[in-house]
């Protein structure tokens, strides 16, 4: 029974074999292929995703190239303007300069002529007062032989008389005209000097329009992660549309580069002399609180002292003649804040005045810095003496009215607001440095 089993369960076996292995078989396979399927579905679409990614990246692409020609246009257009107003500024400097040498010929040959005729009249005086008396007077009336040759004599005396006065008279309009010739030749020094502040400016101008135009060709080709091959073809794509934007002539565009090569090595000197200053100052600032530390570990009076030094230097802040930068209202102050561009909590490193306006400097001091850069925007830096020095950034395109090197007062305009640079919108960013530092500037307002 148990072998007849067997040999019946063995036979079932044998006989189901050939139809549940295929059927086991067969399953597998169709779930390998939906499996593969799914697959294949899943990569298509990511791969859509991907190429509509793509061709949404190459639109916007379009049109920040449509954007930027735009912009490329209209700064290059503005910089024209800059070059054709220094080229008229400079000839009017050539023209003041040449006037002015004709005023000096001028009056060299005036004080040579009223010279000489001083010497004359200083003789006549002399012979007077050596050779005439009353006597020689009488003599010459009483030696007349007739009424006829007493009045011949007296004439001649009186064209003498008349002579010397006419000399006389003629010397004075002539000490008169000197002196106009001197006030007209002071007054066209000014307007040199004015008009050379103005050509500095215009450079300034200039190069920080130029760099900003640069940079903006740079922001788009970084923005859309183009290799290095493409993005030279970019930047040389954008550059021919701002040169057949450009109306100057070939002398006039070789001025321009002249320039702005000239101008960008004296602000990079600029730079480089103020990096090396705040890196002088730095170490000068380590080193004296190494020292404060050496004292404050082996002294406790020196302690109290130095613990002290902290509220004599922020009242010495507090008067230190400081105005506000702008007649704006205070929008965000200096302190850690999430970034309104990146949202990122950092330090705000200065204080924010918004409304618009012009920007006038803080406190009087010479200028180390005018231009553009891709996170300022248009700004200036000004160094006021005992490592203090002020920061305005985010002007208007255009609106510097300093340059590198001068000399400003206190509420003089410098600049306009704006919104260049890493900004959302239009304000003022003030910043105080001191020995290099970034300090609140509340403390100095």
């Amino acid at each position: 029974m148990k072998k007849k089993l067997m040999t019946g369960i063995i036979a079932t076996l044998l006989f189901a074999s050939p139809i549940v292995m295929p059927t086991v078989t067969e399953a597998a396979s169709v779930e390998e292929l939906e499996n593969q399927k799914a697959e294949l579905e899943n990569k298509s679409a990511d791969l859509n995703s991907k190429i509509q990614s793509q061709e949404n990246t190459l639109n916007n692409l379009e049109a920040e190239k449509a954007n930027l020609e735009s912009e490329v246009e209209k700064l290059q257009t503005d910089i024209d303007a800059v070059v054709l107003e220094l080229k008229a500024q400079e000839q009017k400097l050539a023209d003041s300069e040449t006037k002015i040498e004709k005023l000096k010929a001028e009056i060299k040959k005036l004080k040579d002529l009223i010279a000489r005729r001083e010497e004359k009249l200083e003789h006549q005086a002399r012979t007077v007062q050596t050779d005439g008396s009353t006597s020689n007077m009488v003599e010459l009336v009483l030696a007349a032989d007739s009424l006829s040759d007493l009045i011949g004599r007296v004439g001649v005396v009186n064209q003498l008389v008349s002579a010397n006065k006419d000399i006389v008279i003629q010397q004075e309009n002539d000490k008169k005209e000197v002196e106009k010739n001197e006030q007209a030749a002071q007054k066209e020094k000014v307007a040199i000097v004015s008009l050379k502040a103005k050509i500095e400016v215009n450079k300034s101008n200039l190069v920080a329009q130029k760099a900003e135009l640069d940079d903006k060709i740079i922001q788009v080709a970084t923005k859309y992660d183009m290799t290095e091959s493409e993005k030279k073809q970019f930047v040389k794509e954008q550059a021919v549309v701002a040169t057949q934007t450009s109306v100057l002539s070939s002398e006039l565009q070789e001025e321009r580069q002249r320039i702005i090569v000239a101008e960008e090595k004296a602000q990079a000197a600029a730079k480089k002399a103020e990096a090396e200053a705040e890196v002088k100052a730095a170490k000068a600032e380590a080193a004296a609180a190494a020292k404060a530390v050496e004292v404050k570990q082996t002294s406790k009076s020196s302690t109290s002292t130095v613990t002290a030094a902290p509220s004599s230097s922020s009242a010495s802040a507090n008067s230190s003649g400081f105005i506000n930068p702008s007649a704006g209202y205070t929008t965000s102050s200096y302190g850690y804040r999430i970034h309104p561009i990146t949202g990122v909590n950092k330090l705000h490193g200065g204080t924010d005045f918004g409304g618009g306006g012009p920007i006038v400097a803080a406190q009087s001091g010479k200028i180390i810095f005018a231009g553009y850069s891709s996170s300022w925007g248009y700004y200036v830096k000004i160094d006021h003496g005992n490592g203090v020095q002020s920061l305005y950034a985010h002007m208007v395109a255009g609106s510097l009215l300093v340059s590198s090197g001068q000399q400003v007062s206190q509420g003089q305009q410098i600049g306009t607001m704006g919104t260049t640079g890493s900004s959302t919108g239009v304000h003022l960013h003030f910043e105080i440095y001191v020995n290099g530092s970034r300090v609140d500037p509340a403390s100095y307002l």
